[in-house]
């Protein structure tokens, strides 16, 4: 993950923050968590409680005297915005699947495809290949492995052979965002990419401000942390 800039403008703030945990990449975002008396720690895949903001470094955690104190630097303003690649599978690199609908929705409305599982009702399609190709759409319905289904059709027929993308994000709506703002990302493995096949509006608790809608290797997810350390607002929801 990357930094991408804050809501508010001006220039990143860092600070240096003493190890609860190896923290092994640059990009990771660091939060107190259990061990806040020990220093910060990387956060889960699942969870960004109580988080600092996004290392700038990485470091060594140990308790080896004479050992050098593990430090890292992170950007602590709370309103940074996080950049995250949409990766295909829970390892990081993985491009997203491609989806080839394979029965004629005329009204514009269902992608019939082996979607996955997951319900991603709150996240997003889009159209990388044929009549609707460059539009995007809120995911409405899923059926498990069968189709998904938006109620604000495309402006064309979605036609055999059609390719789309999909995520499990959106920057309104309930599912990826809740309606009072919250969204979800959840990581990959090693915390450096969001996890692009889980159930909309699991994970760890952000805000969405952004997507970007490429291709299968090049699609992002722009999001602000919502339970910072920093924010007074959050920390007293």
């Amino acid at each position: 993950m990357i930094h991408a800039g804050h809501l508010m403008g001006g220039a990143s703030l860092i600070k240096k923050y003493k190890l609860g945990a190896a923290i092994t990449s640059t990009g990771t975002i660091a939060g107190d968590g259990t061990t806040s008396a020990l220093g910060v720690i990387p956060c889960t895949t699942t969870a960004f409680i109580s988080a600092v903001g996004l290392t700038n470094d990485a470091g060594t955690y140990s308790t080896t005297q004479g050992a050098t104190e593990g430090m890292v630097s992170i950007n602590v303003r709370s309103d940074q915005i996080i950049k995250a690649r949409a990766s295909g599978a829970a390892a990081d690199g993985t491009v997203l699947v491609s989806h080839t609908n394979t029965s004629a929705s005329a009204g514009g409305t269902v992608l019939t495809a082996t979607v996955g599982t997951h319900s991603c009702v709150g996240g997003t399609i889009w159209c990388v290949s044929g009549n609707n190709v460059g539009l995007s759409r809120s995911v409405t319905a899923t059926s498990s492995n069968a189709s998904v289904t938006v109620t604000v059709p495309f402006p064309r027929a979605i036609a055999v052979g059609d390719v789309f993308h999909l995520i499990p994000w959106n920057m309104a709506g309930l599912g990826a965002d809740s309606a009072d703002g919250s969204g979800f990302v959840q990581t990959t493995t090693l915390f450096l990419e969001a996890n692009s096949v889980i159930a909309s509006g699991t994970g760890g608790d952000v805000s969405v401000v952004d997507l970007e809608l490429n291709g299968a290797g090049n699609s992002y997810v722009l999001f602000k942390l919502r339970n910072h350390v920093h924010d007074s607002d959050a920390r007293a929801a």
